[in-house]
């Protein structure tokens, strides 16, 4: 998908190359020129830097990418433009695509400045018919996809978004993966900062597949596995209780459980859902944190009886539309449920659409997300 993508990308480019340099106006040619130098530019220093991928400081290679995208994305709003204008002759047709192409990058330089920094608080309400009694009305904060290295050190910003969090004033708070990129390091200094996140009752933690540091080159395996025992411990650090494929009863009849990241290939299927349930009574309401939302499709949905999943994972592919009606982003042609609330039958999954970022430094449309659920007895 990313190849077919980049192949797009650059059919555009060159289609508004094209249009630009036949102004023949000294001006449109330097404009066309910084914009070209400025696309395949960022490209090789995003390239030089993914090689380097052992490390903690993400900020040349995901400026890179900001400015790679920020400068080839825009033309493909020219592309279908530029197509009929070179078919037809039409120059109206040209210039609406150009002026569709102006928009998109003052709708990616807004991202990059500040989508990224624009956490939104959805709430949501869900009845169940075997909720315990006492459990309705409880309130339970949902964060995920933290990706803590992404956030080049900005405390202020992201301290914000905690006050936000309790403001809330939730009974549990769950986390459901994805604390950094890659290494445990990216933590440091990070601590005290999520350690203020407030639950009335608890709060839960799970991994998800960038937490086990699979997409760095390790020297030795006994490393790898470090990695993780000390990330780990940073989620107790912070006052999390982390769950690998572990099940723990929050309050008479009201069961928590939290798997390990299982997605489909080609992520890493370590959750072992079957035994997570082992021990828990079949007439229990049960809540289970899953990283991938491809797990509730896959092992949930129709083949247990876990009531509410929460996950997260797609970021909404950090960008988007969910205005007017509308919801759409290009993650859904990965994945059918990749924002927001989804059933089947009884059975519902919460996907959140990221605390953070990783990769592209801003969110077009598609905004950080704390969600607040209301459970209610039906």
């Amino acid at each position: 998908m990313f190849g077919f993508i980049l192949l797009l990308i650059l059919l555009a480019q060159a289609t508004l190359s094209y249009s630009l340099f036949e102004f023949q106006n000294p001006f449109v040619i330097i404009l066309g020129t910084l914009q070209l130098v400025l696309f395949f530019g960022s490209m090789i220093v995003m390239m030089r830097a993914i090689r380097n991928r052992r490390t903690t400081d993400y900020r040349k290679g995901f400026n890179a990418f900001g400015v790679m995208i920020a400068a080839g994305v825009p033309a493909l709003g020219f592309f279908p433009f530029g197509i009929i204008y070179l078919i037809t002759g039409i120059a109206l047709v040209e210039y609406i695509g150009f002026g569709i192409t102006i928009a998109m990058l003052f709708a990616i330089l807004s991202g990059i400045i500040w989508g990224r920094w624009n956490w939104k608080t959805h709430v949501v309400e869900l009845p169940f018919e075997n909720l315990p009694a006492d459990s309705d009305g409880l309130k339970i904060v949902q964060i995920s996809d933290v990706h803590v290295g992404s956030f080049f050190n900005k405390y202020d910003k992201v301290e914000k978004a905690i006050q936000q969090i309790n403001q809330l004033e939730a009974d549990f708070v769950f986390f459901t993966g994805d604390l950094v990129n890659n290494l445990a390091e990216e933590m440091l200094g990070w601590e005290p900062i999520f350690s203020k996140i407030e639950a009335k009752k608890g709060k839960y933690s799970i991994l998800g597949n960038h937490d086990y540091g699979d997409y760095v080159p390790w020297d030795k395996e006994e490393t790898k596995n470090a990695n993780l025992a000390k990330l780990i411990t940073i989620h107790q650090e912070i006052g999390f209780t982390p769950l690998l494929n572990e099940a723990v009863e929050l309050k008479p009849g009201f069961w928590l459980l939290g798997v390990e990241n299982w997605g489909t290939a080609p992520f890493r299927q370590s959750g072992k859902l079957e035994e997570t349930l082992e021990n828990v009574p079949a007439d229990a309401f049960k809540l289970l944190l899953s990283h991938d939302p491809s797990h509730f499709d896959e092992q949930v949905a129709e083949k247990t009886d876990i009531d509410l999943t929460l996950s997260g994972h797609t970021h909404g592919m950090q960008f988007g539309i969910e205005r007017f009606g509308i919801k759409w982003s290009p993650v859904s042609f990965r994945y059918k449920k990749w924002a927001g609330l989804y059933n089947i039958g009884k059975q519902f999954l919460y996907v959140n659409r990221g605390f953070g970022y990783l990769g592209f430094p801003g969110r077009v449309g598609i905004y950080p997300e704390i969600t607040l659920i209301k459970l209610r007895k039906k």
